[in-house]
């Protein structure tokens, strides 16, 4: 982390060396809003080198700065320059700012580092693992950004803005979601070189992270400035509540930044377990999970995603261990050297449910081939996952047995959803449709309307659940020990009975059947 870190200082100093953006100038710089004068005639000017801190409670207006100084806002009178040069596109380009609540795409929290990197023409995986492994996040990297922690996402945040490697980065609240014993743990990682870039932010300390700093302080609708060429009065709001202060960095400061905010996940005993929906979407591992951390004090990171892309995710190292339910693709996943061994974990049955008028008549068939022909022989609607999932699989099984290829009827009576169980499910309600789904997840859904179950208990419905290490020899960083730890309990007395031991409305959801092992 400290070389990558370092590599990255190193090229961000480069590029200020030629035609940096500092100093940030304005004068008589006001703002209204609502009929209240909320910047009030600041004349500022801000230079490279050492970190300036403005401290004061909140509606004291900081935040409505960096925003105008941002260039996302127009002040009402008054000019805001950049050496001298007035807000542009040009200028803005070699700017990033985080807000207080992070705003992130919806996509992985590696395809967001993705995003600003092609921007830049500098996308590779090589540059989204460090900047992600900077900022404590690259367990992290195939899990949708939007589900991380306020405090996860915050990181996230900082970890975009300095993959665009800028000249000036404006931080409002940065630390505001994070644990204060982790914050004050990594203060000495705050570097004491100066440095030709200015990063500006706020923090809910009271005191800045660093002594070299140049304080300025909003009290009272003024700024008392502290070895700044500063004049300047900024409005308080009426409501004084605690606080809060506003930081203006070096550059550099960021990579320590990232350090000094890195969470507990970068520091604690943790895998990530590559899973299926139906697994997440049954309950099973709000169950499961305290059980085994209380025992263990491993953390467990489930990214729940369908089976063909949970194989994916781990094949690339993504994950620790791979809980799915495709057995022949997780032999070939072991064969092919991405997992250690496969082992059978638990079962629970496929069904087919549908709607109460059942077109197709295949209600109380102990035979899913023979429904799936007269499914298609009816022209019925069927509405398939269509995801490459676990499920997906054991459904074109169920196609291929019955001699008919769905595909043909495409858009038709046949649908593909794309999307996993509960999305495939709410479509399939909507249409009077059958679907194919497992039955913990029929049992944990609560759209049903009054469909109900047309054929179970067929032997060609049952639907095994394996579970294997990633292998380390294929990625060095798989946590091997931890991941094995996590398999081990599953697979001995004490998990197997609280698999056993998961019920939703009076009902087991999964059955245990691994071999007899001695519990962890």
């Amino acid at each position: 982390m400290r070389d990558a870190a370092a590599t990255v200082i190193d090229r961000i100093g480069a590029d200020a060396a030629s035609g940096a953006i500092l100093p940030a100038e304005t004068k008589g710089l006001v703002f209204e809003a609502g009929g209240k004068r909320l910047i009030d005639g600041i004349d500022l000017q801000i230079e490279s080198g050492p970190l300036t801190v403005v401290m004061g409670p909140n509606g004291a207006g900081k935040s409505l700065l960096l925003r105008l100084l941002h260039g996302l806002i127009v002040p009402t009178a008054g000019t805001v320059s950049w050496a001298g040069r007035p807000i542009g596109e040009e200028v803005r380009k070699r700017q990033a700012m985080v807000f207080q609540r992070p705003v992130l795409l919806r996509r992985s929290v590696a395809d967001n580092i993705g995003f600003v990197l092609r921007l830049r023409g500098a996308d590779s995986d090589d540059r989204r693992l460090e900047i992600l492994d900077l900022a404590g996040l690259a367990a992290n990297a195939q899990q949708p950004a939007r589900l991380l922690s306020g405090g996860e996402q915050q990181r996230l945040a900082l970890a975009r803005a300095l993959a665009t490697e800028p000249e000036v980065l404006f931080l409002d609240e940065p630390t505001s979601s994070l644990d204060p014993g982790s914050v004050s743990a990594r203060r000495g990682a705050w570097p004491t070189r100066s440095s030709s870039f200015t990063v500006a932010g706020s923090s809910n300390t009271r005191r800045p992270p660093v002594s070299s700093t140049t304080r300025i302080r909003a009290r009272h609708g003024t700024i008392s400035p502290a070895a700044s060429s500063v004049n300047q009065s900024i409005t308080d709001r009426e409501e004084m509540m605690p606080r809060r202060t506003l930081l203006t960095l070096t550059a550099t400061a960021l990579i320590a930044l990232a350090a000094w905010v890195a969470p507990s996940l970068a520091q604690e005993k943790s895998i990530i377990v590559q899973s299926t929906t139906s697994t997440q979407n049954s309950g099973l591992y709000k169950h499961l999970l305290p059980i085994f951390e209380k025992k263990t004090g491993i953390k467990v990171h489930v990214v729940a995603v369908g089976t063909g892309q949970a194989i994916k995710n781990a094949a690339n190292g993504d994950g620790d261990v791979l809980l799915v339910h495709a057995e022949s693709a997780e032999e070939q996943f072991v064969k092919d050297g991405w997992g250690v061994e496969r082992f059978d974990l638990m079962y629970n049955d496929y069904i087919v449910v549908g709607p109460p008028a059942d077109p197709a008549k295949v209600g109380g068939m102990k035979d899913a081939k023979e429904a799936f022909k007269k499914i298609a022989a009816a022209q019925a609607p069927f509405v398939s996952r269509g995801d490459n999932s676990g499920t997906h699989k054991a459904e074109l099984q169920l196609w291929k047995a019955a001699g008919v290829d769905p595909k043909k009827a495409s858009g038709k009576w046949y649908r593909e959803a794309g999307s996993g169980m509960g999305a495939a499910l709410n479509t399939g309600v909507g249409m009077g449709a059958y679907v194919l789904t497992d039955r913990g997840t029929w049992i944990s859904f609560k759209n049903k309307g009054d469909f109900k179950i047309q054929v179970e208990g067929a032997k060609d419905l049952f639907n095994q659940y394996g579970i294997m290490l990633v292998n380390p020899k294929k990625h060095p960083k798989v946590k091997a020990k931890e991941g094995q730890a996590f398999i081990d309990w599953l697979l001995g007395s004490e998990g197997q009975k609280a698999i056993a031991d998961f019920k939703l409305a009076g009902r087991q959801l999964f059955f245990p059947n691994a071999k007899s092992r001695k519990s962890s």
